[in-house]
């Protein structure tokens, strides 16, 4: 019987990875787009992503978001609060169906005279799911990139932390207000706070580039601001992937 592996993957560019291991991870929003029948969602989320995927499975996802990586404990990650993310096909009478859901039921929380907030808790409870939905498959849109018609989103098996909806964040972004770079640096400020912290020992692989990123990454290990001791900077140096060598080999 084939088993869920034991870690979780985060992909990024090498500064990021850097900054990762400096400061550890940052919230930022992230532009969603979710269809389900003739309806269409357009929002952006604070969050921070993950893929479940074996090492044998890296090769098929690796460089999409970035060619390095790191490689996270399963244990950290539900610790933390990590949840896997739903996918629902766009043809499906579910997802048509439960958006219909949502916006009826904001059209009764803003038309009820209840005070007491109680429906008000209710209905961000139900569209905290939304954050945890995505598209079984659909354009997969990057800055700077070429558009991927049909790209297979469930092949990533993403995990997700979203911060819990509060006041002091906004949890959703109409996407109007969050389309340029400058938009989305201005709100990924008002969550910058708001980190997900690790220890060294949560961390089980790190993946560079090229063999010439080794080098270069175990000397920032050193001087991380997490503090990594001698002994953990030793294991992970062993535990180093590049990205050529995934391509190649994995």
């Amino acid at each position: 019987m084939a088993h869920y592996p034991n870690i979780l993957f985060h992909f990024t560019a090498r500064q990021s990875l850097y900054d990762i291991l400096n400061n550890t991870f940052k919230i930022s929003y992230a532009r969603e787009r979710i269809l389900g029948g003739t309806k269409i969602k357009e929002f952006a989320v604070p969050m921070i992503s993950f893929s479940d995927l074996r090492l044998s499975e890296l090769k098929d996802n690796i460089g999409t978001y970035g060619k390095f990586g790191i490689g996270m404990t399963k244990d950290w990650a539900i610790n933390k609060g990590l949840n896997p993310v739903m996918y629902a096909s766009d043809k499906s009478l579910f997802t048509e169906n439960f958006m219909t859901g949502i916006e009826d039921f904001f059209k009764l929380v803003n038309n009820t005279d209840d005070i007491s907030g109680r429906y008000e808790t209710a209905y961000n409870n139900t569209i905290n799911t939304l954050r945890y939905i995505k598209n079984y498959k659909g354009d997969l849109i990057r800055p700077g990139k070429k558009t991927i018609s049909d790209y297979v989103f469930a092949n990533e098996r993403e995990w997700r932390f979203v911060p819990p909806i509060s006041n002091n964040i906004l949890s959703f972004v109409p996407i109007d207000q969050i389309g340029t770079s400058q938009q989305k640096s201005k709100f990924n400020q008002r969550v910058s706070h708001i980190k997900l912290h690790f220890q060294p020992d949560d961390i089980k692989y790190l993946i560079v580039e090229k063999d010439t990123d080794i080098n270069p990454l175990i000397a920032h290990l050193r001087i991380a601001k997490v503090g990594f001791p001698d002994e953990i900077v030793d294991r992970l140096s062993s535990r180093i992937l590049t990205y050529e060598q995934i391509e190649k080999d994995v």
